[in-house]
């Protein structure tokens, strides 16, 4: 049985980046890995969307809709959008942290709140907090992978720089 993940975000978050490494780390524990970027450019400020299966035997990387285990957001905004995504009670794991679309203006709470209330697992994490604590928020990928580490059992990416590993480190010490 494969592990399905939907990472989503903004173009300049780090999306494949995290998604890549979620890859490394599955094929570290002898996984087989399949990563697909859906769709969306990842210029700064776009949407992106990348899918990423892992397990005994993986034949394809999409996932479709109503089949994923986890979507990964490094924003809530994007959260929203890929969460059709879910298989039902599965697990939503969101970085505290709204972009604000064009046009439209919603609160934090107000948008967060309603992703709590969604009738799923729903994590929110403050990567973008930690991130700034250690110096850029380049670090919030890294920091929602040490999260998500925790809830998928997956080890450190051996690719990772010090800042990262630190970052990682910070990540899985927010789960609870």
């Amino acid at each position: 049985m494969a592990t399905s993940i939907v990472v989503v975000g903004v173009g300049g978050q780090g999306v494949l980046t995290l998604a890549r490494w979620i890859g490394e780390a599955s094929l570290s524990e002898g996984y087989d890995v399949r990563i697909a970027e859906v769709h969306g450019m990842s210029q700064r400020g776009g949407s992106v969307e990348v899918h990423v299966r892992f397990g005994k035997v993986v034949y394809a990387p999409i996932v479709e809709e109503g089949g994923a285990d986890y979507v990964v957001a490094l924003e809530a905004v994007e959260a929203v959008r890929a969460f059709k995504y879910l298989k039902p009670g599965e697990v939503l794991v969101v970085n505290k942290r709204v972009i604000q679309p064009p046009g439209r203006w919603i609160s934090e709470e107000e948008l967060l709140g309603s992703l709590q209330r969604s009738g799923v697992k729903t994590y929110i994490v403050p990567a973008a907090d930690v991130a700034r604590e250690l110096g850029s928020v380049l670090y919030e990928n890294a920091v929602m992978l040490g999260f998500l580490s925790q809830l998928l059992g997956l080890p450190m990416p051996p690719s990772l720089d010090d800042r990262n590993r630190e970052a990682f480190r910070r990540g899985a010490r927010l789960f609870v």
